[in-house]
């Protein structure tokens, strides 16, 4: 294949942003919204607000990153080769713990699907298994299979939403906005603080497109722009949505959106909005996300934190075994019968506590590759991100103790369980590659070439 043939395949700026904007908006709108309203009520509004605050500061971390040495896996290889190995096995077990936001997908899935055909009310779990299935085929063919049509689908998403926040704006009943009776209805820090917490790790759903930077075209300069752009689109639509969703509310409480567009939309505009919306929301969600944790271990695979068969790919440059592992683990979840509260507060925790060293690497970054940070693919104010990524870190830290302590027993059994087991095996696997004569650790320390090379290149210039 020619060097203009590779071209043509690899994601451009725009195919970025849309699969930036559509792992976004499949958790955060038809999932997180209803149950950030139904916990916090109108406060939803300065929770959303903090939240896009945070997420801002908290992306640019990774922004500067990828405008200086962009990676495909670029959170196991920041944390690994620029501060430690342990880092990079905490990121490991955040694609380990991936499939609990995936499995959320399915949940939601059939409960909007049933909403479109009660007569299959009561098969929502074989409707979400049967959904796993179908796109763990999807993502088996790897990124550019799935991009054209992600594209298509985030079009028709973003014009349901329109039509729900258009159609719904004049039915908003402005007392309901009130903020008085939020505030005196037991509310305490600690919930809004949870809320803060899943909405942020709901607008982070842009981070997938960083790392899959070996598959996009100019990814020193469109990485970046996605990582700012599609959050900050999708912060305008949460704040429209929640608008309509908290003015049109049917009763206290909501158990998804078309509840609230059963209100004002029409059978034929709720059906577009049903398929066109929540569906469509999650299914552009899925196959980045299922990418996201296959890249989080294959990255591992790859430097020999797992076996060498687990890296092996087919010919899409997919791992067939570690693609059976996040979907067969999805669908663990999903058979289990958890609820998408019980599933996104798992994903929301550690999405949050993987967070706080991705915040380090500006500092380790500027130091060990000067050179190639004077050269960055977007201009940014280096005082600036190192600011910001001081912030986020303080942010990251106390969402991901709050959201800790909101977590219920099998929550806490499953992520604990998971962190030991993970350790465990990491400490056998070392000792077995040293009874092979290599040291593992060192191995994970070395320079990664890539990134020396562009070192070396940028030494040269002016």
């Amino acid at each position: 294949m020619s060097n203009r043939q590779k071209a043509a395949k690899k994601i451009g700026l725009f195919g970025c942003i849309a699969n930036g904007i559509g792992a976004i908006i499949g958790s955060g709108i038809f999932g997180a919204l209803p149950q950030g309203i139904n916990s916090v009520g109108a406060l939803v509004l300065p929770a959303l607000i903090v939240a896009a605050i945070y997420t801002v500061a908290n992306m640019f971390p990774n922004v500067y990153a990828s405008s200086v040495i962009p990676t495909s896996g670029s959170f196991f290889l920041y944390s690994t080769k620029l501060m430690h190995p342990f880092f990079g096995l905490w990121m490991t077990l955040q694609g380990i713990l991936q499939p609990a936001l995936i499995a959320t997908f399915a949940v939601m899935f059939a409960e909007y699907f049933v909403v479109l055909f009660p007569s299959l009310a009561g098969y929502e779990i074989p409707l979400g298994i049967l959904m796993l299935v179908v796109f763990g085929v999807l993502a088996w063919l790897g990124n550019h299979t799935f991009a054209s049509v992600n594209n298509l689908m985030v079009v028709v998403m973003l014009c349901a939403i329109a039509v729900y926040v258009l159609v719904g704006i004049p039915h908003i009943d402005m007392s309901r906005l009130s903020l008085r009776e939020s505030l005196g209805g037991g509310l305490t820090l600690t919930s809004f603080s949870a809320t803060v917490g899943l909405f942020t790790s709901t607008l982070s759903g842009a981070g997938s497109v960083s790392q899959i930077a070996d598959d996009t075209r100019n990814p020193r300069r469109d990485i970046p722009l996605t990582l700012i752009l599609a959050p900050t689109i999708v912060c305008v639509i949460y704040m429209l949505m929640a608008l309509v969703t908290l003015g049109c509310m049917p009763g206290a409480e909501i158990a998804n959106l078309a509840d609230v567009g059963g209100q004002f939309l029409g059978s034929r505009l709720l059906t577009f909005f049903i398929v066109g919306g929540p569906i469509c929301g999650i299914l552009t969600s899925i196959v980045p996300v299922i990418m996201l944790s296959c890249a989080l271990i294959q990255v591992s695979a790859d430097h020999r934190v797992f076996p060498a068969f687990v890296a092996k790919r087919n010919r899409y440059g997919v791992s067939t075994v570690i693609l059976i592992f996040v979907i067969g683990f999805s669908i663990f979840l999903v058979g289990t019968g958890s609820g998408f509260g019980e599933l996104m507060t798992i994903f929301s925790f550690v999405n949050t506590a993987c967070a706080v060293p991705t915040c380090l690497v500006p500092f380790f970054l500027r130091k060990r590759y000067p050179n190639a940070c004077r050269h960055t693919g977007l201009k940014l104010n280096v005082p600036l991100v190192y600011v910001l990524s001081v912030f986020a870190l303080v942010v990251s830290i106390y969402l991901a103790i709050t959201m800790f302590l909101e977590l219920q027993l099998l929550s806490w059994a499953i992520v604990i369980l998971t962190v030991v087991i993970t350790a465990i095996y990491f400490f056998i696997r070392v000792a077995y590659v040293k009874s092979k004569g290599d040291d593992l650790l060192e191995e994970l320390r070395a320079p990664y070439a890539p990134w020396e090379e562009r070192e070396a290149q940028c030494a040269g210039k002016k």
